[in-house]
Protein backbone atom coordinates (compact mmCIF):
# COMPACT_ATOMS: atom_id res chain seq x y z
CA UNK A 1 0.00 0.00 0.00
CA UNK A 2 2.80 2.29 0.89
CA UNK A 3 4.42 1.67 -2.49
CA UNK A 4 1.29 2.55 -4.41
CA UNK A 5 0.86 5.74 -2.38
CA UNK A 6 4.47 6.76 -3.09
CA UNK A 7 4.01 5.98 -6.79
CA UNK A 8 0.83 8.04 -6.84
CA UNK A 9 2.62 10.99 -5.14
CA UNK A 10 5.52 10.65 -7.54
CA UNK A 11 3.17 10.66 -10.50
CA UNK A 12 1.39 13.77 -9.21
CA UNK A 13 4.70 15.59 -8.70
CA UNK A 14 5.87 14.66 -12.21
CA UNK A 15 2.65 15.93 -13.76
CA UNK A 16 2.86 19.18 -11.78
CA UNK A 17 6.48 19.68 -12.80
CA UNK A 18 5.55 19.09 -16.43
CA UNK A 19 2.75 21.65 -16.26
CA UNK A 20 5.02 24.25 -14.65
CA UNK A 21 7.74 23.62 -17.21
CA UNK A 22 5.31 23.95 -20.11
CA UNK A 23 3.78 27.15 -18.81
CA UNK A 24 7.17 28.93 -18.69
CA UNK A 25 8.63 27.57 -21.92
CA UNK A 26 8.52 29.67 -25.10
CA UNK A 27 7.03 27.73 -27.99
CA UNK A 28 9.66 26.95 -30.55
CA UNK A 29 8.62 27.14 -34.19
CA UNK A 30 8.29 23.80 -35.86
CA UNK A 31 11.43 23.42 -37.95
CA UNK A 32 9.74 21.14 -40.47
CA UNK A 33 7.00 23.72 -41.08
CA UNK A 34 9.59 26.43 -41.72
CA UNK A 35 11.39 24.32 -44.26
CA UNK A 36 8.18 23.28 -46.01
CA UNK A 37 6.76 26.78 -46.41
CA UNK A 38 9.63 28.33 -48.41
CA UNK A 39 9.82 25.15 -50.42
CA UNK A 40 6.11 25.40 -51.31
CA UNK A 41 6.44 29.10 -52.10
CA UNK A 42 9.46 28.49 -54.28
CA UNK A 43 7.64 25.67 -56.04
CA UNK A 44 4.68 27.97 -56.77
CA UNK A 45 7.03 30.68 -58.01
CA UNK A 46 8.93 28.17 -60.10
CA UNK A 47 5.67 26.79 -61.55
CA UNK A 48 4.58 30.27 -62.61
CA UNK A 49 7.95 30.87 -64.29
CA UNK A 50 8.09 27.60 -66.18
CA UNK A 51 5.12 27.08 -68.43
CA UNK A 52 4.71 24.20 -70.74
CA UNK A 53 5.25 24.92 -74.43
CA UNK A 54 1.49 24.67 -74.96
CA UNK A 55 0.86 27.23 -72.20
CA UNK A 56 3.53 29.53 -73.65
CA UNK A 57 2.00 29.19 -77.11
CA UNK A 58 -1.47 29.97 -75.73
CA UNK A 59 -0.18 32.98 -73.77
CA UNK A 60 1.64 34.32 -76.84
CA UNK A 61 -1.44 33.74 -78.98
CA UNK A 62 -3.62 35.62 -76.51
CA UNK A 63 -1.13 38.49 -76.41
CA UNK A 64 -1.12 38.65 -80.22
CA UNK A 65 -4.91 38.59 -80.28
CA UNK A 66 -5.14 41.38 -77.69
CA UNK A 67 -2.70 43.46 -79.73
CA UNK A 68 -4.74 42.88 -82.91
CA UNK A 69 -7.96 43.92 -81.16
CA UNK A 70 -6.23 47.06 -79.88
CA UNK A 71 -5.07 47.93 -83.42
CA UNK A 72 -8.67 47.69 -84.66
CA UNK A 73 -10.10 49.92 -81.92
CA UNK A 74 -11.06 53.40 -83.01
CA UNK A 75 -10.54 52.82 -86.73
CA UNK A 76 -12.77 55.13 -88.76
CA UNK A 77 -12.75 55.88 -92.46
CA UNK A 78 -14.24 59.08 -93.84
CA UNK A 79 -16.22 59.92 -96.98
CA UNK A 80 -16.90 62.91 -99.14
CA UNK A 81 -20.31 64.59 -99.07
CA UNK A 82 -23.11 62.37 -100.42
CA UNK A 83 -20.62 59.64 -101.41
CA UNK A 84 -19.98 56.01 -100.60
CA UNK A 85 -16.74 55.88 -102.59
CA UNK A 86 -13.70 54.98 -100.51
CA UNK A 87 -10.97 57.61 -100.43
CA UNK A 88 -7.31 56.68 -100.77
CA UNK A 89 -6.87 57.18 -97.01
CA UNK A 90 -9.89 54.95 -96.32
CA UNK A 91 -8.45 52.23 -98.56
CA UNK A 92 -5.12 52.34 -96.71
CA UNK A 93 -6.81 52.02 -93.32
CA UNK A 94 -9.02 49.19 -94.55
CA UNK A 95 -6.00 47.39 -96.00
CA UNK A 96 -4.46 47.41 -92.51
CA UNK A 97 -7.74 46.07 -91.10
CA UNK A 98 -7.76 43.32 -93.75
CA UNK A 99 -4.20 42.29 -92.88
CA UNK A 100 -5.12 41.94 -89.21
CA UNK A 101 -8.30 39.98 -89.99
CA UNK A 102 -6.44 37.65 -92.33
CA UNK A 103 -3.92 36.85 -89.59
CA UNK A 104 -6.66 36.39 -86.98
CA UNK A 105 -9.62 34.46 -88.40
CA UNK A 106 -11.15 34.37 -84.90
CA UNK A 107 -11.76 38.13 -85.09
CA UNK A 108 -14.85 39.68 -86.57
CA UNK A 109 -15.66 43.26 -87.46
CA UNK A 110 -18.88 45.14 -87.87
CA UNK A 111 -18.65 48.05 -90.26
CA UNK A 112 -20.95 50.80 -88.96
CA UNK A 113 -21.97 53.29 -91.65
CA UNK A 114 -22.80 56.86 -90.63
CA UNK A 115 -23.97 60.05 -92.29
CA UNK A 116 -24.10 63.70 -91.29
CA UNK A 117 -27.36 65.31 -90.22
CA UNK A 118 -28.27 66.68 -93.63
CA UNK A 119 -30.83 64.65 -95.53
CA UNK A 120 -33.90 62.74 -94.41
CA UNK A 121 -33.70 59.88 -91.92
CA UNK A 122 -34.35 57.31 -94.67
CA UNK A 123 -31.81 58.86 -97.00
CA UNK A 124 -29.13 58.94 -94.28
CA UNK A 125 -29.79 55.32 -93.31
CA UNK A 126 -29.47 54.25 -96.94
CA UNK A 127 -26.29 56.32 -97.42
CA UNK A 128 -24.78 54.88 -94.24
CA UNK A 129 -25.55 51.37 -95.46
CA UNK A 130 -23.97 52.04 -98.87
CA UNK A 131 -20.85 53.31 -97.07
CA UNK A 132 -20.69 50.27 -94.78
CA UNK A 133 -21.25 47.91 -97.72
CA UNK A 134 -18.51 49.68 -99.68
CA UNK A 135 -16.00 49.02 -96.89
CA UNK A 136 -17.27 45.45 -96.47
CA UNK A 137 -16.80 44.75 -100.19
CA UNK A 138 -13.32 46.26 -100.13
CA UNK A 139 -12.31 43.99 -97.23
CA UNK A 140 -13.78 40.95 -98.97
CA UNK A 141 -11.89 41.83 -102.16
CA UNK A 142 -8.70 41.82 -100.07
CA UNK A 143 -9.42 38.24 -98.98
CA UNK A 144 -11.18 38.69 -95.65
CA UNK A 145 -13.69 35.88 -95.09
CA UNK A 146 -17.29 36.99 -95.45
CA UNK A 147 -18.23 35.48 -92.08
CA UNK A 148 -15.76 37.88 -90.43
CA UNK A 149 -17.53 41.02 -91.71
CA UNK A 150 -20.98 42.44 -91.12
CA UNK A 151 -22.30 45.87 -91.98
CA UNK A 152 -24.97 48.11 -90.50
CA UNK A 153 -26.10 51.68 -90.92
CA UNK A 154 -26.80 54.13 -88.14
CA UNK A 155 -27.53 57.02 -90.52
CA UNK A 156 -27.19 60.25 -88.57
CA UNK A 157 -28.04 58.61 -85.21
CA UNK A 158 -24.46 58.33 -83.89
CA UNK A 159 -22.67 61.58 -84.65
CA UNK A 160 -19.00 61.84 -83.74
CA UNK A 161 -19.11 65.64 -83.73
CA UNK A 162 -22.10 67.63 -82.46
CA UNK A 163 -21.73 70.84 -84.49
CA UNK A 164 -23.82 72.05 -87.42
CA UNK A 165 -21.03 73.09 -89.73
CA UNK A 166 -18.77 71.53 -92.37
CA UNK A 167 -16.14 70.51 -89.80
CA UNK A 168 -18.70 68.51 -87.77
CA UNK A 169 -20.35 67.05 -90.86
CA UNK A 170 -16.95 65.92 -92.14
CA UNK A 171 -16.42 63.89 -88.91
CA UNK A 172 -19.86 62.33 -89.17
CA UNK A 173 -19.52 61.07 -92.78
CA UNK A 174 -17.74 57.87 -91.81
CA UNK A 175 -17.60 54.14 -91.26
CA UNK A 176 -16.49 52.89 -87.85
CA UNK A 177 -14.83 49.50 -87.47
CA UNK A 178 -16.13 47.67 -84.42
CA UNK A 179 -13.98 44.58 -83.74
CA UNK A 180 -14.74 41.64 -81.50
CA UNK A 181 -13.32 38.24 -80.76
CA UNK A 182 -15.48 35.35 -81.87
CA UNK A 183 -16.91 33.42 -78.94
CA UNK A 184 -15.22 30.10 -78.36
CA UNK A 185 -17.33 27.15 -79.40
CA UNK A 186 -18.81 25.19 -76.48
CA UNK A 187 -16.78 22.15 -75.44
Amino acid sequence: MKLSTNTGHLFTVAVAAGIVACSHAQPAPDASAQQTQPKNESQATEASKTMTPAEQFHAQGQADLDKALEQLRGVSVFFEFDSATLTKDAQEKLTSVANILSQHPELKVRIEGNADERGSEQYNLALGQRRADSAKKYLADLGVKSEQITSISFGAEKPKAMGHDEEAWKQNRRDDVNAQKEASPPK
